[in-house]
C-alpha cells in the first residue's frame, strides 16, 4: 500500500477535472465530487491543503478512476 501524502485542494480538484469527475453539490464546507460513471462520489473540504486521509479516502471511493489519476 503506498503512503498518501497531504495534497493541496487545487491540485486534487485539478486532478479531479482531468480525470473526468465534475462537482455535484457544492454546499457547506465541502464539495461533492462525483466520477464520470456517477456511480461513486466523493467529499472534498474546502481547506487549502487537504489531509492525507481524505487523500487516501476519496482515491477508494472514487474506484472507476483509472489507477495514478492523482500524480
Amino acid at each position: 500500500m503506498s503512503v498518501t501524502k497531504p495534497e493541496k485542494r487545487r491540485e486534487l480538484e485539478r486532478a479531479l477535472r482531468a480525470a473526468g469527475c465534475s462537482i455535484k453539490s457544492n454546499a457547506g464546507d465541502h464539495a461533492k465530487w462525483i466520477c464520470p460513471c456517477s456511480g461513486h462520489s466523493a467529499n472534498v473540504p474546502r481547506h487549502g491543503t487537504v489531509s492525507p486521509g481524505v487523500v487516501a479516502s476519496t482515491i477508494k471511493r472514487l474506484a472507476c478512476l483509472p489507477e495514478g489519476w492523482l500524480q
